[in-house]
């Protein structure tokens, strides 16, 4: 089994999972839409909000067989699985070589489902699943800032400083970087702005 980058509909992410969870039974695919918790000021006060952490994509785990891959083409608001991209150059490459005519149908027996879609790489979901808690989202972390020095007391963040790009104090908000299908991605995420200890005896 594998973990795979479901592109859909982007706001439909919470009603494709659950499409999935109706359909198939956790043993044959789990599904996650992983999320943010970021803080927005309204009226001077500031309210927690949940975000999509990849707006438009929806993460399963599950064993690509043809069936799987027709099975999931009915799920509503479904656009496709991410492909591997380098896979496909190869074998456009390698039949354009052989001559051999046009590339294989999936589904086809002489093609691999797990080569043909871009199965998503052990240590970017390994990161994803660190910073989510089981409702599958990123909490605040609660975090120290000191002469430029960010250090990171509880929450997701923490022992993971090297993640974070930026914060911005005044939108209490951490810009940290996370890989995901072969690139990087800036996201915002919520934390709480801790006073350092002796400041507090002052």
């Amino acid at each position: 089994m594998g973990w795979y980058a479901l592109f859909v509909e982007t706001g439909s992410e919470d009603i494709v999972q659950k499409c999935l969870k109706s359909q198939f039974g956790q043993a044959d695919l789990y599904s996650c839409v992983p999320k943010r918790l970021v803080p927005e000021k309204r009226d001077g006060e500031f309210y927690s909000v949940v975000k999509t952490l990849f707006p438009g994509y929806l993460l399963i785990h599950t064993k690509m067989t043809p069936t799987m891959y027709y099975e999931l083409k009915k799920i509503p608001k479904y656009y496709r699985l991410l492909r591997n991209s380098t896979f496909m150059l190869d074998k456009v490459n390698r039949r354009a070589q052989k001559s051999m005519g046009p590339l294989l149908e999936v589904g086809h027996p002489d093609n691999n489902c797990d080569d043909f879609f871009n199965e998503i790489d052990e240590g970017e979901i390994r990161q994803i699943l660190q910073l989510i808690n089981h409702e599958n989202i990123i909490e605040y972390s609660n975090v120290i800032v000191e002469d430029s020095k960010v250090c990171v007391q509880s929450g997701p963040l923490y022992g993971l400083e090297g993640m974070i790009k930026k914060i911005d104090k005044r939108k209490r908000r951490a810009q940290i970087t996370i890989s995901f299908s072969g690139g990087e991605r800036l996201i915002d995420v919520g934390i709480e702005i801790l006073m350092p200890d002796r400041q507090l005896h002052h």
